[in-house]
């Protein structure tokens, strides 16, 4: 019985060295440029060991994708079950999201730019904004109960939110965050979303 477990850890340990070196190379050189072979080489395996764990580049793509899912996931659940000020917690939910969708290259490139052709990533975009309504709304009924927030359309206001977390997104894409303040640009958003953009005299 000890056996099959080691057995079992050790195929579990070997898929998840995959995972991270094609993690690593899909980010560096995307999906298109990378082939089968720079990855088992990185592994320093044959590429017929690759065929072991997963059938084809995209199966590989996929696993890496759903693990960066899970990771991007975890983060935004760990802010919205926090006990904290609605207000705060949105604008932690929103840097939290942009920074750690930052370092998931590969989630972010599937999702905004040219791999849309691979079957699964439009199913995954889908799910993905599903998923970042339902977290926003939470987050706006919490606010509601506790009487911070005053909104009449949660779903609306939720998708409004979502809409302006993709806004913040695009300069992520260029590579240009040394010259972007995201706190800044968050705190701002946030006010926005929070205070309006109406005078108070």
């Amino acid at each position: 019985m000890a056996t099959i477990d080691n057995g079992a850890n050790k195929k579990d340990l070997n898929r998840e060295t995959i995972l991270q070196i094609a993690q690593e190379i899909f980010s560096k050189y995307g999906y298109k440029k990378t082939t089968l072979d720079d990855i088992a080489n990185a592994v320093r395996k044959g590429k017929s060991s690759l065929y072991y764990y997963f059938s084809s580049k995209e199966d590989l793509f996929q696993a890496v994708i759903a693990k960066e899912v899970d990771i991007l996931k975890q983060a935004l659940e760990k802010v919205v079950f926090r006990s904290m000020d609605p207000e705060e917690k949105l604008r932690e939910y929103i840097l939290t999201k942009l920074t750690t969708y930052r370092d998931l290259a590969n989630l972010y490139n599937a999702l905004e730019n040219d791999v849309t052709a691979i079957g699964f990533i439009e199913e995954i975009k889908v799910k993905n904004e599903k998923e970042e309504i339902r977290m926003i709304k939470r987050i706006l009924i919490e606010g509601v109960r506790r009487d911070k927030f005053n909104i009449d359309d949660l779903n609306l206001t939720a998708i409004g939110i979502t809409t302006a977390i993709k806004g913040l997104e695009m300069p992520l894409s260029t590579g240009n965050y040394g010259s972007f303040d995201i706190e800044t640009s968050v705190d701002n958003i946030v006010r926005i979303i929070c205070y309006g953009i109406m005078r108070r005299d």
